[in-house]
């Protein structure tokens, strides 16, 4: 039980696993959004089969202060990404992101509300526990404690299935990528992490609802 333990805890094991993870997102067999439900799965079978527990996922209880720190840092990332990066990401791109996937949810309120249950098992809580929580792990097991590298390629990790939305589109999945992996060392509690995921996209998809999705395709 000891060797096998000490087998699954290995870098190989992380360098499997890791990709595995990743590539279950493009699996034809479940659709969008319970393709995130199935690496859900993966990632707490994984992690519990490697470490007997999962605290390394870092679900932790939210305190009153948590509160405060995930308004704070929800408002300066959104604020910050909103009205300096993306516009001028838009400007260096000389086009703005593509986010006609989700013009049609444009004055429809079962589109919008089926996008919204959507993001928030594929994003909020899927894309966190997958790029932040579980990569973080295992990159860790391989690399050592090296924040900064860790952040990065997560970062990279995350914004690859945001191909379809352009190059503007995918340098700002990489910068929310390296913003989310910075917030998660700052607080290591994956439950901020997907709280602040989900209130930018929710913010995202109601823009998006009320017909102001230009809103993120101003070019300076």
């Amino acid at each position: 039980m000891m060797k096998m333990k000490r087998l699954l805890q290995t870098k190989w094991i992380s360098l499997a696993s890791l990709p595995i993870s990743f590539l279950l997102i493009y699996n034809p067999l479940t659709k969008f959004p319970y393709t995130f439900c199935v690496i859900i799965i993966f990632i707490l079978i994984s992690t519990y089969l490697q470490n007997g527990d999962l605290k390394s996922l870092n679900f932790k209880n939210l305190k009153s202060g948590d509160i405060k720190n995930i308004l704070v840092s929800y408002l300066i990332l959104e604020l910050t990404v909103d009205f300096i990066i993306q516009p001028l990401v838009n400007w260096l791109c000389n086009e703005p992101a593509d986010y006609s996937t989700f013009e049609h949810i444009k004055g429809d309120t079962a589109q919008y509300i089926k996008w919204l249950y959507r993001m928030w098992i594929s994003a909020a809580i899927g894309e966190e526990l997958l790029f932040r929580a579980f990569a973080f792990a295992q990159l860790k097991n391989i690399f050592g404690d090296k924040k900064i590298l860790i952040v990065i390629l997560s970062a990279l990790m995350f914004c690859l299935p945001h191909l379809y939305q352009g190059t503007a589109g995918l340098i700002m999945t990489f910068v929310f990528g390296i913003a989310f992996g910075f917030l998660y060392i700052r607080f290591k509690n994956i439950w901020i992490n997907i709280i602040i995921h989900g209130l930018i996209d929710t913010v995202f998809l109601t823009l998006s609802y009320l017909g102001y999705i230009e809103f993120y395709q101003f070019i300076w």
